[in-house]
């Protein structure tokens, strides 16, 4: 119970760090981790995490006045994911739309424009490396206790 507690913090500090680091912005691996949060642990706790990490790191980054719609568009991708059961890739999708409707409604670029998905085609990119990678840890996981 101590070595998950400890990976939760570690994980925890890891994203808020990321999305406090100076890179473009929605590059960091949040929708990924929300997406894959319902398989990582075994209490819905976890599936508290992403919006408990964008909720500290927004107390250092400036308000950029749609936090309710873009918690709740975090907020909802591991519900997605769950009921969507195995199925990441098609959770992390529709998750990413979710997520593209409610963080640009009402903002300078609505949903759908040109400017608004190329700006959030980099939390699908990311989010999508999240997936794989736990994709493939799952599998390669499985194939070794298969085997054994």
């Amino acid at each position: 119970m101590l070595n998950t507690i400890k990976a939760g913090a570690i994980l925890f500090f890891a994203l808020v760090i990321s999305r406090l680091l100076p890179l473009p912005a929605n590059s960091e691996p949040l929708l990924g981790l929300a997406v894959v949060a319902p398989y990582l642990t075994k209490n819905n706790l976890g599936l508290f995490l992403p919006v408990l990490v964008m909720f500290v790191s927004d107390m250092f980054l400036p308000d950029h006045g749609s936090k309710l719609l873009t918690y709740g568009a975090i907020g909802l991708a591991p519900i997605i994911s769950t009921m969507l059961h195995n199925k990441i890739y098609t959770s992390l999708f529709c998750s990413w739309l979710v997520w593209h409707v409610l963080a640009n409604f009402g903002q300078w670029y609505p949903p759908f424009s040109p400017e608004a998905l190329l700006f959030d085609i980099r939390m699908l990119v990311s989010g999508l490396s999240i997936v794989i990678l736990y994709d493939l840890r799952r599998k390669l996981w499985q194939t070794a206790y298969r085997e054994v």
